[in-house]
């Protein structure tokens, strides 16, 4: 009788965004001329910082290609956000950074998710950090009805971290052969980043334009020795450097 929801949890620069606008863009259909309306399967919002339930609702509106009209109080947001998404023919609604909206009065505001999927039957599904947990506390209806998936962190003992290195391989624009598969090389980038893809990405990015500015044409460990360090334990480490 209720709508399948999903949450998502993982480290910030863990990859959560890039999931969701891949799979939003995979499930845009082409434009029909002869359509009198859009249809729009999947629609994408960023959390207002707060509980903040007009630009919740306002976000909805404007991600459903409606214009949000002036001066309109939270009552017929909320009538207009919901005929949105049913004249579309929204079927998941996806929110990032769901976390955002802790703060005073964040009950209301988990009320008013809940209520999307029982008045509208659109599914939600959420991408947040691990403080969303403190968030869910607050409306175990809401909770009991968001399925939680972890985001891992990427590990050199797993498998598919090397076949996304082979991946990101395939794409550098150098000349020679990094061999990013290779254990020593994998453990290290694995170690800069704390097993972010965001900053394996950075990472890679950065060394591959040194090793062209250089000449060098390939990542090796030389190249990962010029880079600064972007994992959260390096850059707490440099801080307590700097200001001893």
């Amino acid at each position: 009788m209720r709508p399948d929801n999903l949450l998502i949890i993982g480290a910030s620069n863990n990859g959560k965004t890039a999931i969701a606008r891949r799979f939003q863009a995979r499930q845009t259909p082409p434009e029909d001329p002869e359509a009198e309306r859009s249809r729009i399967p999947v629609a994408l919002i960023q959390a207002p910082n707060g509980p903040r339930i007009p630009q919740l609702l306002s976000a909805i509106v404007s991600a459903l290609g409606r214009e949000v009209a002036p001066r309109r109080n939270t009552a017929q947001l909320r009538i207009e956000a919901h005929k949105a998404m049913q004249d579309v023919g929204l079927r998941l609604l996806l929110i990032d950074d769901l976390h955002n909206i802790r703060g005073s009065g964040v009950s209301s505001m988990l009320v008013e998710l809940r209520e999307i999927g029982s008045v509208t039957g659109v599914s939600l599904g959420c991408f947040a950090t691990r403080e969303i947990a403190y968030v869910l506390r607050q409306d175990e209806q809401l909770a009991n009805r968001l399925e939680p998936f972890v985001l891992p962190r990427w590990r050199t003992e797993d498998p598919d971290y090397l076949r996304l290195l082979a991946t990101f391989e395939r794409y550098l624009p150098l000349r020679r052969p990094s061999e990013l598969t290779r254990s020593d090389i994998a453990a290290r980038i694995v170690a800069m980043t704390d097993g972010l893809v965001g900053g394996i990405a950075s990472v890679l990015r950065r060394a591959a334009a040194a090793a062209v500015r250089t000449g060098h044409e390939r990542i090796d460990a030389a190249m990962l020795d010029c880079l600064r360090p972007v994992s959260s334990a390096a850059l707490e480490d440099l801080a307590q450097a700097a200001g001893a």
